[in-house]
């Protein structure tokens, strides 16, 4: 009893001392590091109430700095002063009245015109890669004057002017406003540095050739599958043109929808060729347009009002690639148009050689800022994703993936007021292509005008035609 008494005691005691030896707060120690926690300034509204940049940097205690642009192109580099662009409003998103305004904002400040083609090649890497090279560090030196930080930059790609800043010290500006004018500076870049007419698109065909032959030689895709042979229709007809320029009728035993062949006795995948003879004793030669196959000839016989693709157009075609539809635009838009395929197919590669208006773009990293030098602004964008799209929150990763894709291709490239044509597989008239387009605030930009079912290709197709930034009727 004694032993057991003593043991609670000692216990007591223990227990005593643990919390008479507890820890005291430990005084807050000075760190070095630490900064005086800044306030919060509200931020002033303008006297008519708009926000823009300036207002912006003013609440924040920062001077109101002029803004500049870097374009890169496939000729050479341009930096544009933007005059007036810190009083934009950026709530009411006055890109468009900015970039059109009467009195020119941009002024060109210096532009270096690349040496060579090869040069040009060299750039066009760094800019796939977003890295800097020692020959835009000094461009951009040699046109500001220092301090560096004092001077605000914006870039087609942030990540790259990030790269910039790093490097060179200057401030960097990066909003949707920005990107939208700067979207109005590549419309309009060749008269800006004063381009000969047609010597962009030279260049941009030139470099697009040589980035595309490196980045196949990299890639070590397989061989061109040879094209497949065709038969020439026996029974007699006459040629007219159809309502849609670019695309004619055959009128014999039954009218059939064809396109003027560009490369005259091939075809792609043995479809029917006819011959008619002028009265001057020329050929020409029309490839008969399968609607079974051909998703733009389906699309006339189903009934679309306007495919808004014609002969001399740029069209820009983005992915899932198809061969069939790759040659019925580069039939339609001729030698005086061009098709940018983005992406990589073997009947499109062996196609490539005999169509000269047809542009591939190897990227495998889906970025679509890292081709910008090569693709200019083009009038049309034919989208096809080979996937059902259903409810959007419902959608796998790569659908989802390759529908933004699309979009950031349509916001980047199409011109204002051009259109866009988006071909999907679909359960019904709810799983349209156009969904793609309904997230953000992007969607006020994007007008659905028609949407066709395709019941003559083999599978269950949709395609969606509409506006980017049309007119208000």
């Amino acid at each position: 009893m004694e032993a057991q008494s003593e043991n609670r005691a000692v216990t007591r005691a223990r227990g005593r001392r643990k919390q008479s030896e507890k820890k005291k707060p430990h005084p807050k120690r000075p760190y070095l590091g630490r900064e005086k926690k800044l306030e919060v300034q509200p931020i002033a509204p303008s006297k008519n109430g708009e926000l823009t940049i300036g207002d912006i940097a003013r609440a924040r205690g920062r001077e109101v700095f002029p803004l500049h642009f870097l374009v890169e192109c496939a000729t050479g580099y341009a930096l544009f002063l933007a005059h007036g662009i810190n009083d934009i409003d950026m709530i009411k998103y006055q890109a468009e009245e900015y970039i059109n305004r009467s009195d020119t904002p941009f002024e060109l400040k210096a532009y270096l015109p690349f040496s060579s083609l090869g040069e040009a090649l060299l750039q066009m890497n760094a800019i796939s890669n977003t890295s800097v090279t020692e020959m835009l560090i000094k461009f951009i030196q040699k046109n500001f004057e220092p301090p560096f930080h004092r001077h605000v930059l914006t870039t087609a790609d942030p990540f790259l002017g990030v790269k910039i800043v790093n490097n060179v010290g200057l401030s960097n500006h990066t909003s949707l406003l920005t990107l939208s004018v700067m979207r109005g500076l590549r419309e309009k870049i060749d008269k800006l540095i004063g381009l000969q007419p047609g010597e962009l698109d030279k260049a941009q065909r030139q470099l697009a050739h040589l980035y595309k032959d490196q980045k196949r030689t990299i890639l070590d895709t397989k061989s061109p599958v040879p094209v497949s042979s065709s038969s020439f229709l026996q029974e007699q007809v006459m040629v007219v043109p159809h309502r849609f320029e670019g695309f004619f009728n055959a009128k014999g035993k039954k009218n059939i929808l064809c396109t003027r062949n560009l490369v005259p006795g091939e075809a792609l995948y043995g479809e029917k060729l006819i011959h008619v003879q002028n009265e001057d004793g020329t050929e020409v030669e029309y490839r008969v347009c399968d609607p079974r196959r051909s998703k733009l000839g389906a699309a006339i016989l189903g009934g679309v009002t306007n495919i808004w693709i014609k002969p001399g157009s740029r069209v820009m075609y983005v992915g899932k690639v198809c061969g069939v539809t790759v040659s019925d635009l580069s039939d339609i838009v001729g030698l005086d148009g061009l098709v940018y395929v983005v992406g990589n197919s073997d009947d499109v590669t062996h196609m490539e050689g005999k169509r000269p208006n047809v542009v591939t773009i190897i990227e495998n990293d889906c970025y679509y800022c890292h081709y910008r030098m090569v693709l200019g602004m083009v009038d049309a964008v034919f989208g096809e994703i080979d996937h059902p799209l259903g409810e959007i929150y419902r959608l796998p990763t790569k659908v989802v993936r390759d529908g933004r894709f699309i979009v950031n291709n349509v916001h980047f490239y199409l011109k204002t007021g051009g259109h866009y044509m988006i071909c999907t597989k679909a359960d019904n008239m709810n799983s349209k292509g156009h969904i793609i387009f309904s997230s953000g605030d992007i969607n006020r930009e994007f007008k659905l005008l028609q949407t066709v079912p395709l019941d003559l290709v083999e599978g269950a197709y949709f395609i969606d035609i509409g506006g980017y930034r049309m007119q208000p009727e």
